[in-house]
């Protein structure tokens, strides 16, 4: 009985860890963006907060930041 209730608690940590993973994708003042795993608080405005509210995996952000910034360049030379 205390096997299995071992295996359970692991199994639950191990599946627990990744759900919480949050991912953003910031610009900073230079124009460069980067994927962040802290929420930008909107205190520092050197930071925008861009793409998605929050996206749920690095590589989900990762493949997201090359289109949401690229239509970002194009937006930002029309004005």
């Amino acid at each position: 009985m205390t096997h299995g209730a071992v295996l359970a608690v692991v199994l639950l940590l191990a599946f627990a860890d990744p759900a919480l993973a949050k991912w953003w994708i910031v610009r900073a003042s230079d124009k460069k963006c980067l994927v962040v795993d802290v929420e930008p608080t909107g205190k520092d405005k050197s930071v925008t907060k861009i793409g998605k509210d929050v996206y749920q995996t690095q590589g989900e952000a990762e493949a997201d930041v090359k289109r949401v910034c690229k239509e970002g360049e194009t937006e930002d030379r029309s004005h």
